[in-house]
């Protein structure tokens, strides 16, 4: 027993060495980038806390080195914001079916904002879906755990699970007298990214719901297929609740509508800066582009409504996008493991545009803005409710029950006021210009009900920390 206790503080002493032998080889860096930090210093205090731990802890069994050292990179990294991450085998996994495939859960979009963990949007189709989940959404609880102690990963964990089991949501929203809870049986999420492809009075309507690696071949296959009539006089893309997804998609859409060399986005960080821009290849009729938008829409979505407002060839319908501009690469580490971590930001204008934005904490503004009231919101919830009511009143197979409650939603969203004013706009963009004036004297009008009233209430979104390229699913 002694010799074995003798040989893992050995290990412990040998990786010691080696961590501050790695670390003064590159001293010199490290002092230039830190300034006044006392780098040696606090590397020696991490040193103590971990020997006094293995030492002391009363439960020796959570004292492993490897834990303790994986407990100390998430605590580095848990400093930084919350969407850089330490993967390692089923955060691993969730990585790559979010982009690749299919994943059992109940498919709402989710990352933290001004500290609560918020809704980004539900998936279409799915668990969340029905249950009239909606972007802005903030999650209070997971099967009675408060997600506050658990953290995006964690928690991440606990809203995934086997098809057919349940899991509980205690949840708030604004204008909700108190939290409700909803009990979600979880699903096999499919990703179908390009829905509801449709022309309605010679104007075309298709929604992307995530950008994803098929997305730009099958929004191209709709593009082909159904709007290159003559008679489809304008087309409406629907980004609303679209949290984003991957960045070569979202170029690739934005090439079909603009000319090759076009600039699409600008993917800048402190190591490199890249910009993007349109490819050659197929190009869609020059005609009325309106693109829907709202709080849901994120990352992916926000470059390909930024970029095409930018060059002119989209007018932006809806209200302010998310603001979450931020890029996570993918590091590989030595013992197969994966860092996720920020490593830059996006901008939809080139360097040395005036009045230029980063998308991260901004968002994207419409040019033309329809905001939901309280009261218009309180009758889509009471119409959800009564809907609701009378599906639990009749005597309808789980198929049926399904099928109606899709059609239901769907109704919804085809028949709101911003789907109404982008169809309209699409097929007559002429009264674009006079929409744009109104929005813009509507902004000047509240700056200066703002600048009277400083103390106000504000929407905050500059002090939120909007998440990454890829939203967590669940």
């Amino acid at each position: 027993m002694k010799v074995r206790s003798l040989g893992v503080w050995v290990t412990v002493l040998l990786l010691l060495v080696n961590l501050c032998v790695g670390y003064r080889l590159h001293s010199q860096e490290a002092a230039a980038q830190d300034g006044q930090d006392d780098v040696y210093r606090q590397i020696d205090v991490l040193m103590e806390v971990i020997q006094a731990v293995r030492t002391n802890y009363v439960d020796a069994d959570r004292t492993a080195a490897k834990d303790l050292f994986r407990g100390a990179i998430r605590g580095v990294l848990r400093t930084l914001d919350p969407f850089s991450a330490y993967l390692d085998g089923e955060s691993q996994t969730r990585l790559h079916e979010e982009t690749e495939g299919e994943f059992g859960g109940i498919g709402v979009q989710i990352d933290f904002k001004r500290g609560r963990l918020v809704v980004v949007a539900p998936i279409d189709g799915t668990p969340a879906y029905r249950a009239g989940l909606r972007a802005g959404d903030v999650i209070l609880k997971v099967d009675g755990e408060e997600v506050a102690g658990l953290g995006l990963e964690r928690t991440v964990a606990k809203m995934r699970g086997k098809p057919g089991t349940t899991v509980r949501l205690l949840y708030t929203r604004e204008g909700f007298s108190e939290p409700r809870e909803v009990t979600l049986e979880r699903a096999m999420i499919p990703i179908h990214s390009v829905t509801k492809a449709t022309v309605v009075d010679g104007v075309g309507y298709v929604r992307l719901t995530q950008f994803m690696e098929k997305t730009a071949e099958e929004l191209k296959t709709a593009l082909e297929q159904q709007f290159s009539g003559e008679e489809v006089r304008g087309l409406v893309i629907d980004l609303r609740d679209n949290p984003g997804g991957l960045l070569v998609s979202a170029v690739e859409i934005c090439s079909y509508f603009l000319p090759e060399g076009s600039f699409v986005v600008s993917v800048e960080g402190r190591q490199q800066s890249v910009s993007e821009k349109a490819k050659g290849g197929y190009k869609f009729r020059d005609i009325p582009l309106v693109l829907l938008v709202n709080g849901g829409s994120a990352s992916a979505a926000e470059i390909m409504s930024g970029c095409l407002q930018a060059q002119g060839r989209a007018v932006v319908v809806g209200e302010k996008t998310f603001g979450k501009g931020s890029v996570q690469s993918i590091v590989p580490l030595s013992n197969g493991s994966e860092l996720k971590l920020t490593m830059a930001y996006y901008f939809v204008q080139p360097q040395g545009t005036p009045d230029r934005r980063r998308i991260h904490g901004n968002g994207i503004l419409p040019d033309v803005e329809l905001a939901y009231s309280e009261e218009e919101l309180d009758a889509l919830e009471h119409d959800y409710e009564v809907f609701k009511a009378e599906q639990d009143k009749a005597n309808l197979s789980e198929t049926e029950r399904l099928r109606r409650q899709q059609e239901f939603l769907d109704r919804q969203t085809t028949s709101d006021k911003v789907y109404r004013k982008g169809m309209e706009l699409a097929a007559h963009p002429e009264r674009i210009q006079a929409e744009r004036e109104r929005t813009q004297a509507e902004r000047k009008k509240a700056e200066q009900n703002q600048a009277q009233n400083p103390d106000g209430d504000g929407d905050g979104d500059q002090d939120g920390e909007p998440s990454a390229e890829e939203p967590e699913q669940e």
